[in-house]
């Protein structure tokens, strides 16, 4: 604005100097006299009117050439942020203490779950439509868990994914014919088979590979709050919570780095 208030003052000085002259240049050849004299006065406020007019109108044009970009700035802006949210930065992602564990297809099986495994992906990165590739790949017939947490790779971390075999209150797919139960879930039974494995216990995968790299600290924690509530649910004690590697000892493990060991998951469960 200073440039601008300096620009307006020289053309304001420029039109008082260019007066003097325009009036020499307007005085005719004859002699000067009264009437002359009063003839040529109405030229110098002439002038000032057309000198204020030009002021005025070079004024207006640099405001409104100053005040433009501004304006067209701002409205990208705006328009952008309506266009491209930062969803992440200004809604952040809450997951539930307390997982969806009710079917949405069948009404809850409740007698025949008996026990709940925890397996990893094995793979650093994925989603439930990656890890159903990979099983409709080997032969099954779609995701053969019933649950699946993310770890920010592929799905929001912590993120809690039911599959169909829940939704649908159907057998998991995830015990090879050489698991089996390292006890029996009651003192008269016989530890449950690999047959029994699939179609008696809840299957439950974490994205990731244990062997390699923690879990990351809301993967655990979600996994911890949805064993509780499937064993509030459906009468699981803590006794029958396994973890994959506890089934084979070929499978393996998700507490290599020191995070999920069996023993210690166990203690934080329900009784």
């Amino acid at each position: 604005m200073n440039t601008d208030v300096e620009h307006l003052g020289n053309l304001h000085v420029a039109a008082n100097a260019a007066s003097p002259t325009a009036l020499r240049d307007g005085v005719p050849s004859g002699g000067a006299g009264p009437n002359t004299t009063s003839a040529r006065a109405p030229l110098p406020r002439s002038l000032v009117v057309w000198a204020a007019f030009a002021v005025a109108s070079v004024a207006s044009v640099g405001i409104l050439w100053i005040a433009a970009p501004a304006r067209g700035v701002n409205n990208l802006h705006t328009s952008r942020d309506r266009r491209e949210p930062a969803v992440a930065s200004m809604t952040p992602v809450t997951m539930s203490t307390t997982p969806r564990i009710a079917p949405r297809d069948t009404p809850m099986a409740r007698g025949q779950w008996q026990a709940i495994v925890i397996y990893d992906s094995g793979s650093p990165a994925g989603d439930v439509a990656a890890l159903e590739r990979r099983h409709l790949d080997a032969g099954l017939s779609g995701l053969g868990y019933h649950f699946v947490i993310g770890n920010g790779q592929g799905m929001e971390d912590g993120q809690v994914a039911v599959g169909f075999r829940w939704e649908r209150q159907l057998p998991g797919a995830h015990a090879n014919a050489s698991m089996c139960a390292p006890w029996p879930l009651r003192a008269h039974e016989t530890p449950l088979s690999a047959n029994d494995l699939n179609r008696k216990s809840v299957a439950i995968c974490l994205v990731g590979n244990g062997e390699r790299r923690a879990f990351t600290d809301q993967q655990t924690r979600q996994l911890l709050n949805l064993v509780r509530a499937l064993q509030a649910e459906l009468g699981i004690g803590a006794h029958g919570v396994f973890f994959g590697q506890e089934l084979a000892p070929s499978a393996g493990g998700l507490g290599e780095s020191g995070q999920l060991q069996p023993g210690t998951f166990r203690a934080q469960l329900l009784p």
